[in-house]
């Protein structure tokens, strides 16, 4: 007479373990859709911040281009005026702010450019999902438009404006070539910016495209 000492399983044993495993995977599939979901959202929101900076680089594009021939002329006429004086057609001494009015029609007409949307972008465009070089090339531009265009229209308002002693008499040429020197560099930076977001947007299109 043999025994056999094979335990025999209970019969709920198969359908328990298919059903925990069941349950692990549906544990695992949902962690793996929520990741998912949320990569979808960042991804959405880096695109809609990236898109309002686009958007924003042509409006400052425009506003540059608005301005800067203007600024390019104002160059000119401060060194028209300053030739006259060298040449005695003109008096040397009078008031600064007529002078400025005169060579000035439109004042200093700042291009009057954004950041706002870069800004937004860094603080809630979840721009950590962007590539580093992408991101790093906005920066940048925006790094040029703050400390090159934005900056030298401020220091020409604050020499023109700054004090009663625009309205004084005094040999105007020293004043003239001062300012003739901040409305070139001025115009220059503005030139050049152009060119910097122009080259961005083609950047932008491409990583968008690709």
């Amino acid at each position: 007479m043999s025994t056999s000492n094979t335990l025999a399983l209970p019969s709920w044993f198969g359908r328990a373990l298919v059903e925990g495993v069941l349950i692990v995977f549906a544990v695992v599939l949902g962690f793996i859709v929520n990741e998912w979901r949320e990569d979808v959202a960042h991804r959405r929101a880096a695109d809609a911040a990236m898109a309002r900076v686009v958007a924003e680089v042509e409006t400052n594009i425009a506003a540059l281009e608005a301005v800067v021939g203007y600024h390019e002329t104002v160059v000119e006429r401060i060194g028209a005026r300053l030739a006259a004086i060298e040449t005695g057609d003109a008096p040397a001494d009078g008031v600064l702010f007529d002078e400025v009015m005169g060579v000035m029609n439109r004042g200093v007409n700042a291009p009057g450019l954004s950041s706002f949307a870069w800004e937004h972008a860094q603080q809630h465009g979840r721009l950590d999902i962007l590539p580093y070089e992408q991101v790093a090339a906005v920066a940048r531009v925006y790094e040029m438009q703050a400390n090159g265009v934005s900056a030298t229209w401020r220091q020409i308002v604050e020499l023109l404006f700054a004090g009663p002693e625009i309205m004084r008499g005094e040999d105007l040429r020293p004043s003239l070539r001062f300012t003739q020197i901040g409305f070139a560099e001025l115009a220059s930076q503005e030139r050049f910016l152009i060119s910097q977001y122009e080259h961005l947007l083609e950047e932008l299109g491409e990583a968008a495209d690709g």
